[in-house]
């Protein structure tokens, strides 16, 4: 038997790994200005998501972190 996840994770993971194939798009430009879009668009991505599992989490009245988050506008040596 496997176990559903809840529409919201659902949503938060669909985010994630939309963040995670444009940064993996991004890491395969050459035209910096095009690179540097997909790094934008990668970090909205995972900032809608963090966004939506924190709304969730405090309506349901619990803490939350997601491991591995990045930090910085872009992956070391990216651009």
């Amino acid at each position: 038997m496997t176990k559903t996840e809840s529409a919201p994770n659902l949503r938060t993971r669909f985010w994630h790994d939309r963040a995670e194939e444009a940064w993996s798009m991004a890491s395969q430009l050459l035209d910096t200005t095009a690179k540097t879009t997909m790094v934008e668009i990668a970090e909205r991505y995972d900032l809608l998501a963090d966004a939506m599992l924190l709304k969730e989490a405090m309506r349901d009245g619990r803490e939350t972190h997601r491991a591995g988050r990045r930090t910085s506008i872009a992956p070391q040596g990216l651009l």
